[in-house]
């Protein structure tokens, strides 16, 4: 699954907001579900709310992220696929202060878990991809 145009609330960028989640708390995105290397299906305008968070711990994300994305890629161009790019997440400021002020952690972890990314079964890492957040 490709995960494209990810808009993030601009209160979740900062270091100075609570880290409750509020109901309102939302992210939006769009995706591309591969079926295999020639089908594919698109879903346009998703959302992710906060009350649809499983309640689970996210620091898996942190070693999810860290590495990556094994057998053939398509280096550093990030696109919608079937081919992953080297890295799971864009190299984006904005990504890597997202996850460190752990909204990130929450709503990353929760789209892994949420499509059937098992944290203790590493074979299946090319399956999932941010492309890119939209500015």
């Amino acid at each position: 699954m490709v995960i494209s145009n990810l808009q993030i609330p601009a209160d979740q960028m900062t270091l100075t907001r609570s880290l409750t989640l509020k109901a309102s708390d939302c992210i939006h995105f769009d995706a591309v579900l591969w079926h295999d290397a020639k089908r594919s299906e698109r879903f346009s305008n998703l959302s992710l709310c906060a009350p649809e968070l499983p309640k689970q711990s996210n620091n898996f994300v942190l070693t999810w992220k860290s590495f990556s994305i094994s057998g053939k890629t398509s280096g550093q161009v990030r696109s919608d696929g079937p081919t992953p790019p080297y890295s799971k997440l864009p190299s984006d400021p904005a990504m890597e202060r997202w996850l460190m002020n752990q909204f990130g952690l929450y709503y990353v972890g929760s789209l892994l878990t949420l499509v059937g990314y098992d944290p203790n079964f590493t074979v299946d890492d090319r399956r999932f991809w941010i492309r890119n957040l939209k500015g």
